[in-house]
């Protein structure tokens, strides 16, 4: 009798059915069984448990066992539609939808296409086609989204279809069904020391692509995975069972996963963390923070001003630890998503791991209470520089450091070595002039960190977080991190399509920015070098809090204007022109487009020239100059502040033979939304950064570019206007607006390993 029943009600039926779990789930959360028809005929229970969870009735077991055509018209093969919608139903969708749509290039393509008479010229001679309105507004569209090769059809050309399909969300349903089920269990058992880097791709994604619906399965008394308790296990068996082992830890994208999910979740601690557990997480980051030797923070070296790589860099001595690894490599891995095989790389550990060891909100005092006052080492770099040694401070000048020399504070006080202990003082006490908000910062630092001194160091204790992390609940914020992660694992692939776009960057870093750079104690940094892992994990490290004010300003070569294409001056005739006129035109145009190939190769290379960023990489890739800088700077006064902006910015046009800022916001605008990728290559268009700021240490000029391939911004930090010292800043805006990096001295040589800290900045 049941066979009698229409295909739709039974669908409509299995639906709620398998979700009857959601309302009658035991509040611990705990189960791990679940089962998804793998084919026509049966179900496969994952493990062979059968506890209750939410995904305990998926399929609906006893229906699909009730008859043969119930079991055809409900399981996952023959009624994608069903599980699409339960996945619909229990994940969030919004996130992927959008990114594997605007990770193509498929929507830019067609746009292209419309407002090209060329090419809609020639696709009127082939017989495919599916025709499009101009506007939203226009004609009705007839898309072809169900080809038998997942591609879309459009003018008769053929693109790869974005939109996702019942049939891949049912894969992403039972693979995530799995992955949490085999998570639980891990957490049952104590033992996350298999863990499989799929399942912590699966776990990232979810978080990123979290509005909502994700983070339940993750965390809360329904969840079937306890996240933040998997976190204190996977620390304890991976990374700290790596720390306390001989040698630096390695870095593996499943690592990479995990210190990204911790800092997701967790952030820079759970709030009912104890001491000892600080201590330990502490102990844990501090090879992926002060070890910029040997984890790396770029998606290409920051050596390379831009990018792709036409031809692989010549390899460098991997013998001297002295010696910088300065050579491209790709970081691609291949996984599903979806069901689709997606290229990208994992996030870099470093990133997640300064957030973690360092991040505070805005706002935020530094760690320590009044009861203990916390210490801060001297700055190795705090010294006047003289006219010729710079910034100093460079691993491979160890000698020059080695001299009994003393620092000059901004307070008056001297010190002796770098290795010396001082008491951390306010930043009013250092320096006039404090933005509002940072009145009363504490500059500390904690000396040491040291081992655990027992084996198991966090309590297995539930613990939950007692509100959601900020870069949780809005997926928007990861877009472009996701982007970045698809589009720059390899700079030496010149695929089209990967690698970014100046586009990208627009309003990133533009605003005012507050936050701390880090120093590690300089002889603690050479024994590093030098092979001694007790002094990374012992060194004394210190904090410096700092404003930033950055101003973003596009520049394209002078005179640019965008140019008629010689494909619309040909077909500027009308539409109704003759087969034979059609054919002629297409030899004709084959012809120019050959030619202008040619000539756009040659103009290339003899453009090569007149490229900016010829100077060295340490000066953020503008000509080093012997006249002194910042002679002309004046920060004492808004108006003073504002001209020296101004000044600094004519320096950096004028060191770009042959650029110009871009008029008007409206044309920046047209070039940034309206260009096709080789009209911005011939435009030249370049993101410049210009700012000022103050620290500790006195006020500065800022002053650099962002790469546009990976948005890597470089800018070298210049104290005005007695010029003590320089510095240059490499870094990235992640998610939540969160500017990370390192900053190296600009006396070392950029092939030698030069003295390294870090930085965060938060937008105000």
């Amino acid at each position: 009798m049941l066979d009698q029943i229409p295909s739709e009600i039974i669908s409509q039926i299995s639906f709620h059915l398998s979700l009857s779990s959601l309302s009658s789930i035991n509040p611990s959360g705990g189960g791990g069984g679940s089962s998804i028809s793998t084919n026509s005929s049966s179900s496969t229970s994952l493990n062979g448990i059968n506890k209750t969870t939410i995904f305990d009735n998926i399929p609906p077991t006893n229906l699909l066992l009730s008859c043969k055509s119930i079991n055809d018209s409900i399981s996952s093969l023959n009624n994608s539609r069903l599980y699409g919608k339960l996945f619909r139903t229990l994940f969030d969708i919004k996130a992927p939808e959008r990114r594997f749509g605007s990770g193509s290039s498929n929507s830019s393509n067609y746009s292209k296409l419309q407002n090209d008479k060329i090419r809609k010229k020639r696709m009127k001679k082939r017989r495919r086609k599916i025709v499009l309105s101009t506007s939203n507004n226009d004609n009705n569209e007839d898309l072809d989204d169900n080809d038998d090769d997942g591609m879309l059809v459009i003018d008769g050309l053929k693109l790869k279809d974005d939109k996702l399909k019942a049939q891949e969300l049912t894969k992403e349903l039972k693979k995530r069904i799995q992955c949490l089920c085999r998570l639980k269990d891990m957490i049952d058992s104590r033992d996350v020391s298999d863990i499989e880097d799929e399942d912590l791709w699966t776990i990232y994604f979810m978080l990123i692509e979290n509005d909502g619906k994700n983070i339940q399965h993750l965390i809360g008394p329904k969840a079937t995975v306890n996240l933040p308790l998997f976190l204190d296990l996977y620390h304890e068996q991976h990374f700290l069972a790596a720390a306390v082992e001989p040698g630096y830890p390695a870095e593996t994208p499943g690592r990479s996963l995990a210190m990204w999910i911790a800092w997701l979740v967790c952030g820079s601690g759970l709030p009912d963390e104890t001491p000892e557990q600080r201590e330990e997480r502490m102990f844990v980051l501090r090879p992926y923070v002060f070890a910029a030797q040997q984890y790396p923070l770029y998606f290409a070296p920051w050596t390379i001003p831009d990018l792709p790589l036409s031809k692989p860099l010549p390899p460098q001595n991997e013998s001297n630890p002295f010696i910088a690894d300065l050579t491209p490599k790709s970081r691609l891995v291949q996984i599903e998503h979806f069901g689709r095989q997606l290229s990208l790389c994992p996030p870099f550990l470093a990133h997640a791991a300064i957030l973690r060891f360092f991040y505070r909100k805005p706002g935020e005092d530094f760690d320590g209470d009044s009861e203990n006052e916390l210490d801060m080492i001297t700055p190795p770099f705090m010294s006047i520089q003289n006219a010729t040694g710079g910034a100093g401070g460079g691993a491979n000048q160890q000698n020059h450091h080695n001299q009994q020399h003393q620092h000059q504070y901004p307070n008056g006080g001297q010190h002796g070595q770098h290795g010396q202990i001082t008491n951390g003082v306010r930043v009013n006490e250092l320096v006039d002039g404090i933005m509002p908000g940072t009145e009363g910062m504490i500059l500390p630092s904690n000396p040491t960190s040291r081992a655990p001194t027992r084996p198991g160091s966090p309590s297995l204790v539930s613990r939950e977080p007692r509100k959601q992390h900020f870069l949780l609940g809005n997926s928007i914020i990861h877009d472009r991190d996701f982007k970045r992660l698809k589009s720059c694992f390899d700079p030496l692939n010149t695929t089209k399509g990967l690698g970014l776009k100046s586009s990208n960057w627009k309003g990133s870093f533009d605003g005012c920015w507050e936050g701390t750079f880090s120093f590690f104690d300089f002889d603690a940094f050479r024994e590093m070098l030098a092979g001694h892992a007790r002094a990374l994990y012992e060194g004394p490290y210190g904090e410096q809090a700092q404003v930033w004010r950055i101003k973003e300003t596009y520049v394209r070569k002078i005179g640019w204007v965008k140019k008629q294409s010689e494909d619309n001056k040909l077909f500027s005739s009308d539409d109704s022109d003759s087969d034979s006129e059609d054919e002629d035109e297409d030899d004709l145009l084959d012809n120019v487009m050959q030619g202008d190939a040619k000539r756009r190769r040659e103009k290339k290379e003899k453009e090569k020239e007149g490229l900016p960023l010829k100077g060295p990489m340490v000066n953020a890739g503008f000509p080093s100059t012997n006249v002194p800088p910042n002679t002309f700077s004046n920060l004492a006064s808004e108006l003073a502040e504002a001209e020296t902006l101004k000044e600094t910015l004519k320096q950096q046009i004028e060191a770009i033979k042959g650029y110009e800022i871009v008029p008007s916001q409206e044309e920046l605008n047209e070039m940034l939304n309206n260009l096709n990728e080789k009209e911005l290559e011939d435009s030249g268009l370049e993101l410049l950064l210009t700012g000022t700021g103050h620290s500790a240490w006195g006020k500065f000029v800022l002053k650099g570019r962002v790469r546009s391939w990976d948005g890597m911004a470089s800018l070298v930090k210049e104290y005005a206007p007695d010029s003590r010292g320089k510095w240059i800043y490499r870094g990235y805006v992640l998610a939540g607006d969160i500017f990370v990096g390192r900053w190296r001295d600009t006396y070392t040589p950029e092939n030698f390993v030069g003295y390294e800290g870090t930085f965060i900045l938060n937008r105000r």
